[in-house]
């Protein structure tokens, strides 16, 4: 049962790969983004800043603090 299995999988791999292909061309083509640019802005860990009314640490690429809302400078 287990060699059924895994030709199974030899046949069915090479065609999900080119439906996953496909599928980020077409990301591609509709966003002008590939699908690793989406997931750096999706788990972006960027630089942070400590904001100078409440002190604590906010995403620098804010223009105002996320935990008092005071403009950053």
């Amino acid at each position: 049962m287990f060699f059924g299995m895994y030709y199974y999988w030899i046949l069915l791999a090479p065609l999900l790969l080119i439906i996953v292909g496909v599928i980020l061309i077409g990301v591609y083509a509709l966003t002008g983004n590939l699908l690793i640019d989406l997931l750096g802005v999706l788990f972006n860990r960027g630089a942070k800043l400590t904001c100078w009314h409440c002190g604590r640490e906010t995403a620098a690429d804010r223009k105002t603090c996320q935990h008092c809302g005071e403009e950053l400078q």
